[in-house]
């Protein structure tokens, strides 16, 4: 089942995410240089990851799904751990940015396997706005 989350959610507040998720200040409005330059800076993989997340927000992703499609496969043994060092490649564009980092994740249920994520949707819009902008 796919799962949406509004601007509002609580479990956008439930993540799993540490510190880079926390110590600095959401995207806003006002930051449309700040995502063009940190979009930039992001590793080509991790651009990729990001970029379907973008074209998805508010909606919880399977790390499988993101392994297949935005990755373009094939879905090894352990997708999630894939995932996670695929988005390490943000560090820069993060530790430039002065801001959270632009996504939310969340560890699987007990009982289940994979990490799920998701970008918020006003995140969505800042990014995507910068991305309109730059064209």
């Amino acid at each position: 089942m796919t799962a949406y989350l509004t601007e509002a959610d609580p479990r956008w507040d439930k993540h799993s995410g540490e510190a880079g998720h926390y110590r600095d200040s959401e995207w806003g409005p006002q930051d449309l240089e700040r995502a063009a330059k940190f979009s930039a800076e992001l590793a080509p993989q991790a651009w990729k990851v990001f970029q379907y997340l973008l074209r998805n927000p508010g909606r919880a992703i399977h790390c499988t799904e993101l392994v297949d499609k935005a990755l373009g496969g094939p879905n090894e043994s352990d997708p999630a751990r894939r995932v996670a060092g695929v988005l390490s490649g943000m560090s820069k564009g993060h530790g430039n940015s002065e801001r959270r980092l632009p996504f939310y994740w969340w560890e699987a249920p007990e009982g289940s396997v994979g990490a799920t994520y998701a970008v918020r949707p006003s995140v969505a819009a800042v990014f995507l706005a910068a991305q309109l902008d730059a064209t």
